[in-house]
């Protein structure tokens, strides 16, 4: 019966698993929305490259002492790369977000049919038998392409930025968030296990991480489809 009342191991898995969730699954929230703000930097990194373009401007600005990331010289390659690499740090850590909400790419044409209990069995031994392992993995064997990056100095070919293994370390370190994230999820569909009331029917553990942000005043429409929260829709 569904009000029947449980075995009391069975309230305290489900009221521990729920605990173990909670703080992963609202890191990956907080990730997600705070460099969703990387959307306005990638908008003006474009839009400064094409007026450089229009006004056939190169060099910006020279100085002498080394900048991290710009070197001796800030230049239109320079920004053209910023570019890049700021969009590359919000697909990397815009995707715990995105795992949370399910708004992720799914390819699976049985999961839809499943029941709630079904689902969470389905995630639970994807996230600790593919996806964890794989985050894991890649960060792991990551670390070398980091560290010859970071020994060689390595930097850009044509005039543009430098510094080049701080952007190459960005990959283990999104790829820990989102096995953090996933780890916070299989904890989230044990608790619904252990407790079927704590199963999608009724108020998840995302959502109850996002309770603790207060509503926005407002919110403007972001006419852009992104997979990642849009910097609009950030809670104050």
């Amino acid at each position: 019966m569904p009000n029947a009342r449980l075995a009391p191991w069975r309230e305290r898995g489900a009221a521990v698993c729920a605990a173990l969730a909670r703080p992963l699954v609202w890191l990956g929230l907080f990730i997600g929305r705070l460099t969703s703000w990387l959307v306005l930097l990638v908008m003006l990194a474009v839009l400064t490259t094409v007026s450089l373009n229009a006004l056939g401007i190169n060099e910006i600005a020279r100085w002498q002492n080394e900048v991290l990331l710009f070197g001796n010289a800030l230049t239109i390659n320079s920004i053209t790369e910023l570019q890049w690499h700021l969009f590359g740090i919000l697909t990397l850590f815009g995707g715990t977000y995105a795992l949370h909400h399910d708004t992720h790419v799914r390819v699976d044409l049985v999961y839809q049919k499943l029941s709630p209990r079904g689902r969470a069995i389905v995630n639970t031994l994807g996230h600790l038998l593919l996806l964890i392992p794989f985050c894991l993995l890649i960060a792991w064997l990551s670390q070398h392409f980091v560290a010859m990056a970071y020994r060689s100095g390595e930097s850009s070919n044509y005039g543009g930025l430098t510094d080049r293994y701080l952007i190459k370390a960005m990959l283990p370190i999104g790829l820990v968030f989102l096995a953090l994230g996933a780890l916070g999820q299989v904890f989230d569909n044990l608790a619904g296990l252990f407790d079927p009331r704590r199963l999608p029917d009724s108020t998840t553990v995302t959502e109850a991480a996002e309770k603790t942000d207060k509503e926005p005043p407002c919110q403007l429409i972001f006419l852009v489809s992104m997979p990642w929260p849009s910097p609009w829709s950030w809670r104050y």
